[in-house]
């Protein structure tokens, strides 16, 4: 039988191969400079055209709907069946630690120190945020006093870099995106350098390196997709370094660091870019995917590595944390684990390839990124000094792994996790729950954790914890809200602080219980999930609905894991009335000296307050005129110390403590009077 095709047959076949090849042009991107995946690709992601996008969607629900057809009924019913199966499974899973085979660690005499120059925001490369300055001491705490207070006056937003120093000169953001230089004397305004994008200009750091060849420091720095290179004297722009000083990279809030002349930077493509330090020119890129299983691990959005990234300059290794995919709380639509989202990552540059990953939370439904950098270190173990990664996570674990192998330096604990009743969302059998280390935050939610401030905030919180479900990773329900502590909790962006010499960790960290949940709509005959915004549990006082401490600072021996002691930091003043010392939600962040003391701002009360860093003990406080929205930075001019903080209120805390927090643009310093 011949078919016959009518003009208006020939004129749709036309129309749809049009609009096919259209969809293809539109999906398709060329980039030769990634090493790890094909110059041509083909995603979703990549399509402009809205009216494609749509025509995409279309056919990609046809798509679907036609192969759940196909599917056999223990397929349809595999949520069913891997109950059946994860209840079978043993409750408890260790990955086994690391007792042997170490390659010699780094000696006190190796260790990265940071003296009168702070060169790179958190202390360096190590990102361990320590130091070794001692003439602000336990002894003459009492005696310290502001030195000068600088107020930028372009503006009112959340300064989160930590600054850095160099010559007597300190170098942050602002809120009205400048950069400046600071006499560090004074606080004086050197110069400033407005960026051109209207955001976000070294959001979480800056780094100063001397171009020995020129006779210049360079100040390194991102503006969200720009790298950006100043001369650190004058803050003209470096004109050799791409045009006027900028090269355009994917989108990062975090400084680079230098490994073999080439700055390394991680950024949200999600990718690792390594580019010439004086011309600023692509060497290359390295796709952050598990690209060899392409099944389990489908493409996603999110697990950008934006908390940090850390160096290890002799070895040419560099270290990442990562976040976590999207939808926060909806992860049909990406099966598998989602490599590398929520992991501890450690690539060689020199090789061009990824050394090892560990993953914190297997198919992430809880919002649980790793925040804050990760930090390079040395304890001692088992006789030895051993070079390890450090990463502090949300759910408040230390997760502490071999520098070279990423295997565990504790046992790593996971237990058998529940299963999603959402259609079509397979969780993964076992969840982190660690012991050693011991966790320095709360991160399940039980009846045991209700408020017990009075009654009446008892009884409200506990109407609205019995209509839902929490526990041990307890998953998203359409029918139910969720409560959990990890949405904002435990160690946020602002890490932690790591004395080298005595291997203790000093974090901050927070307990504050969210109401999350998924909602669904129909679209045609399919339903969609999605996420619910994410809410504090709070009181009708407005407190939160936990017990305190919701805020600490925590001191962890990491040669034994186990907890030195413990504060809580902060308070409500019309709490503290009434005795009580409850700690508040906190985005500041510790520095520790060698003077014996632990600086640490950020908290709802404005304070800024030095501890004892063998006991805990508060010796001093000063209240700031806004909240110190990042961690505070030491360094020494003509045998002076100083230590340094900004303090602009804190957009995080602002979102969601709108009477509470005021912005602002203040960065604060202070000396020991003679």
């Amino acid at each position: 039988m011949k078919l016959k095709f009518t003009k208006i047959t020939l004129g749709v076949l036309v129309l749809l191969i049009i609009t096919a090849l259209a969809v293809i042009f539109d999906m398709a991107q060329y980039d030769s400079s990634y090493i790890n995946k094909n110059s041509i690709t083909f995603n979703k992601k990549n399509i402009n055209s809205k009216k494609i996008l749509k025509v995409f969607n279309y056919y990609e629900t046809i798509y679907k709907n036609i192969s759940y057809f196909f599917l056999t009924s223990e397929e349809k019913n595999s949520e069913i069946e891997s109950r059946i199966i994860r209840n079978s499974k043993p409750l408890k899973k260790i990955i086994k630690k690391k007792v042997d085979n170490f390659i010699p660690g780094r000696t006190i005499e190796q260790l990265e120190k940071n003296f009168s120059n702070w060169k790179r925001s958190h202390g360096g490369f190590s990102s361990s945020r320590f130091s070794s300055l001692k003439l602000i001491n336990k002894k003459n705490i009492n005696k310290l006093e502001l030195a000068w207070i600088y107020n930028s006056k372009d503006g009112k937003k959340g300064m989160q870099a930590n600054p850095v120093v160099y010559d007597g000169y300190v170098y942050a953001p602002t809120p009205g995106n400048h950069i400046v230089c600071l006499d560090g004397t004074n606080g004086k305004e050197i110069w400033r350098y407005k960026a051109q994008k209207g955001y976000n200009v070294a959001k979480r750091g800056l780094l100063i390196w001397h171009d020995k060849i020129n006779d210049i420091h360079k100040l390194f720095f991102t503006n969200d997709n720009q790298l950006i290179s100043l001369n650190a004297k004058t803050g003209i722009p470096i004109k050799s370094f791409g045009k006027n000083g900028i090269i355009n990279i994917g989108s990062s809030p975090i400084p680079p660091v230098i490994i073999d002349k080439k700055l390394v930077v991680a950024t949200f493509r999600p990718a690792i870019e390594a580019y010439d330090i004086y011309s600023g020119k692509l060497d290359w890129k390295y796709y952050l995917r598990d690209l060899d299983n392409n099944i389990l691990s489908k493409d996603f959005s999110g697990g950008n590595p934006w908390g940090g990234i850390s160096a290890d300059i002799k070895n040419g290794l560099v270290f990442l944390t990562t976040g976590n995919p999207k939808p926060l709380f909806v992860g049909i639509e990406r099966p598998g684990k989602n490599l590398y989202a929520n992991s501890i990552i450690t690539f060689d540059v020199r090789k061009k390839k990824i050394l090892w990953h560990f993953q914190e939370t297997c198919h992430d439904l809880w919002n649980l990124d790793i925040a804050a950098p990760p930090i390079l270190t040395t304890i001692k173990k088992y006789g030895k000094r051993i070079d390890v990664v450090v990463a502090l996570t949300k759910l408040g674990n230390t997760i502490i792994l071999d520098r070279y192998s990423g295997v565990p330096i504790y046992d790593y604990e996971m237990k058998l996790a529940p299963t999603s009743s959402l259609p079509g969302e397979k969780t993964c059998s076992y969840q982190p729950a660690l012991k050693i280390p011991e966790p320095f935050a709360k991160n399940d939610f039980t009846i045991s954790e209700v408020t017990d401030l009075n009654e009446d905030s008892r009884k409200y919180i506990l109407s609205i914890v019995n209509k839902s479900k929490f526990g041990f990773f307890a998953t998203p329900d359409l029918n139910k809200n969720s409560i959990q502590f990890g949405d904002n909790g435990g160690a946020q962006w602002t890490g932690g602080s790591v004395d080298p010499y005595n291997n203790v960790l000093y974090v901050t960290a927070n307990n504050i219980p969210w109401i999350v949940g998924v909602r669904s709509f129909k679209k045609g005959n399919k339903v969609k999930y999605l996420d619910k915004k994410a809410l504090p549990l709070r009181d009708e006082d407005g407190y939160p609905g936990s017990k305190p401490p919701w805020g600490t600072l925590t001191a962890i021996n990491l040669n034994s894991g186990k907890i030195k002691w413990q504060v809580p930091l902060g308070f409500y003043e019309s709490l503290k009335n009434k005795g009580l010392i409850t700690g508040t939600e906190n985005f500041g962040g510790a520095t520790a000296t060698q003077g014996g003391l632990v600086f640490v701002g950020g908290t709802m009360d404005k304070m800024f307050r030095a501890f004892d860093s063998d006991t805990g003990a508060e010796l001093w406080s000063y209240k700031l005129p806004f909240i110190g929205s990042a961690p505070p930075t030491s360094y020494e001019i003509n045998n002076e110390q100083y230590i340094v903080i900004p303090a602009s209120g804190g957009t995080t805390l602002k979102i969601f403590y709108k009477d509470f927090v005021e912005l602002g643009d203040a960065i604060v310093a202070f000396k020991v009077k003679k």
